[in-house]
C-alpha cells in the first residue's frame, strides 16, 4: 500500500470532485500529474467530449494523465500507454530489480515519450511506485 502525502490527498479530492471518477493513487511532478483510477471509471474521468479531464487540467494548471488500475503489471503498462499500440512487453527480473521493456512503433514513439519526455517519466515513476518495476521504452 502506498502512503500519500497531504498534497497528493488534496489532489485526489480535487480530481474526484472535478471528474466524478474514483482515484486510488496519484503522482505529482512539476511536469504533470498522473492519476490511477478505479477500473471502469475512465469514461467518467474523461467526461463527455473531454469536459471532465479538461476541467481537471484547468484546476491543476498542468498536464493531467489518467490510467485505469490493473492488478496485472502487463495490463497496467498497456493502460499507461492508453491508445498507443504496444508491439511487445518483456519483463525481466534480475536480483531484486524488475524492468519492463516496452516496444512501440517508430511512428508512435513521440506520443509515447510525450512533450519533453513528460509522459514516459510519469509512467516510469508510477510503475516503479505501484509494482517496483523500471520502464524502458524502445521503438521499431
Amino acid at each position: 500500500m502506498v502512503e500519500l502525502n497531504n498534497d497528493e490527498l488534496k489532489c485526489l479530492t480535487t480530481f474526484e470532485e472535478t471528474t466524478g471518477a474514483y482515484a486510488t493513487d496519484c503522482l505529482l511532478s512539476e511536469n504533470g500529474i498522473i492519476f490511477v483510477i478505479k477500473s471502469g471509471d475512465l469514461g467518467k474521468a474523461i467526461g463527455k467530449k473531454g469536459a471532465n479531464i479538461n476541467r481537471a487540467r484547468t484546476a491543476f494548471g498542468r498536464p493531467v494523465f489518467i490510467v485505469e488500475e490493473a492488478a496485472d503489471i502487463e495490463q497496467f503498462i498497456r493502460n499507461l500507454f492508453g491508445t498507443i499500440p504496444i508491439r511487445n512487453i518483456n519483463i525481466h527480473e534480475k536480483n531484486d530489480s524488475k524492468t519492463a521493456f516496452v516496444t512501440v512503433d517508430d511512428s508512435d514513439r513521440g506520443v509515447a515519450i510525450g512533450k519533453n519526455g513528460d509522459r514516459v517519466k510519469l509512467n516510469r515513476a508510477i510503475l516503479l511506485r505501484k509494482f517496483g518495476c523500471d520502464l524502458k521504452l524502445y521503438s521499431k
